[in-house]
């Protein structure tokens, strides 16, 4: 996966929750398979942006431990499907639904 992508997490009840994938590059675009997760715009509405912002207002960017949006990142190790979580916003099986997808987008 190259690019940002959106999930939305299913629920017990029924209830889902989107969330924004990103994947992090080497320089030369390549997988490291480390992605970071973020909450999606409540409205479903958000976009993902791609490309580099226009506007430079000269401020250092929000590091992600400081960004309330910021939920942890996986590492998915493809050889033996494992995969680690660090964070703990995020329960069990929103994180294998997320590994899950994660791999599936790899085949």
């Amino acid at each position: 996966m190259k690019n940002p992508v959106t999930l939305a997490l299913k629920h017990m009840d029924g209830s889902s929750r989107n969330i924004i994938i990103e994947p992090m590059l080497r320089p030369d675009l390549t997988d490291t398979g480390t992605y970071k997760i973020y909450k999606a715009a409540i409205d479903n509405e958000s976009a993902l942006f791609t490309e580099e912002l226009e506007i430079n207002e000269g401020k250092p960017a929000l590091n992600d431990e400081a960004n309330p949006d910021y939920l942890g990142s996986i590492v998915i190790a493809p050889i033996h499907e494992q995969w680690k979580y660090t964070g703990d916003l995020l329960n069990a099986d929103e994180q294998q639904q997320i590994a899950s997808f994660i791999q599936q987008q790899e085949v």
